[in-house]
């Protein structure tokens, strides 16, 4: 068996091993997702994998890159994503060769922490390659039924017009004691505005606040996801609060989530949310670097950083 480094010709084959071992699930393989998430990323090309038997593609192994900001400090990370090895050939240590190899490339490149999100099948296996379980994401979610209402008004803000706007917001970092992603140039349209699988919103004034979101339907009803929210200036909480609900009148959802992790100065401005402890996903962690200890991080993930895609 071969193990190299993928390259661009390889996608095709390693959509096909993508869905020959996982299936379309969720989320539908496809080169274009793909290349969103590993050619596209402002942060970077991601570092794969691929392992080949006789010329057969049978395995593939692929960290996305990203970069968190720490008291002025960035951290380079790399998120576990999409891994899978062909039926013919599972239960031969081929996911942990790929995953340990992986790791010991992106080391050597100076990766200082390495994350994901897996699923219960997928944890085992992760915690035997030396991960830790964080803990699962904390969640705040505010009931927001409202059937006697009718939002006519356009409340939403189309990603278009604020194209040259978003530049300067992600020039604008606040310096925090919090870890939060760092705002790559180009970040905020790659993530949501080009994301090829989920259609994402924004709401702004143009002048203090924005925030980003997604209508989901599930088991509960119609949810209203907070996926990042960005402050600046000196906004007011009342246009805020006020804009938000609009939103959810328009949109008619049944609850608004947003990471438990949200700044506390951030989410005074938005009342009526509880706490949701252990609802998020699983969020796991690997250190590559001696001085860096994810575990013991003031992590700021927003619901955005953690999304399945």
């Amino acid at each position: 068996m071969i193990i190299r480094k993928s390259t661009e010709s390889d996608i095709p084959r390693i959509i096909q091993l993508l869905k020959a071992s996982l299936g379309e699930s969720l989320i539908p393989k496809s080169e274009e997702l793909w290349n969103w998430k590993h050619v596209f990323n402002p942060f970077g090309k991601s570092p794969v994998l691929i392992a080949e038997e006789n010329e057969e593609l049978v395995g593939v192994r692929a960290f996305m890159n990203w970069k968190y900001k720490h008291d002025g400090n960035i951290l380079q990370a790399c998120r576990a994503v999409d891994t899978a090895v062909h039926p013919d050939f599972q239960g031969k240590g081929i996911f942990s060769k790929l995953t340990q190899k992986l790791l010991n490339q992106v080391k050597a490149e100076g990766i200082d922490l390495i994350y994901n999100t897996p699923n219960s099948t997928s944890t085992p296996g992760y915690l035997k390659l030396g991960w830790e379980k964080w803990d699962r994401l904390p969640l705040k979610i505010k009931p927001t039924f409202f059937p006697s209402k009718k939002h006519k008004e356009e409340v939403i803000t189309p990603w278009d017009s604020i194209s040259s706007f978003l530049p300067q917001l992600e020039k604008h970092t606040m310096e925090s004691s919090e870890v939060s992603t760092w705002m790559a140039p180009g970040y905020i349209a790659w993530r949501y505005q080009n994301c090829p699988i989920a259609k994402y919103h924004c709401a702004t004034d143009s002048s203090s606040y924005l925030f980003v979101f997604r209508v989901k339907e599930g088991r509960w009803g119609k949810e209203l996801r907070i996926c990042d929210l960005f402050l600046w200036g000196n906004p007011n909480p009342k246009d805020l609060k006020t804009h938000l609900k609009q939103v959810e009148v328009f949109f008619d959802t049944h609850f608004t989530t947003v990471s438990g992790l949200t700044p506390n100065d951030i989410l005074k401005n938005l009342p009526g949310f509880f706490s949701v402890p252990k609802l998020g996903p699983l969020v796991t962690v690997k250190s590559l670097n001696s001085k860096t200890n994810p575990l013991n991080l003031p992590w700021s993930w927003s619901l955005g950083d953690l999304e399945v895609f």
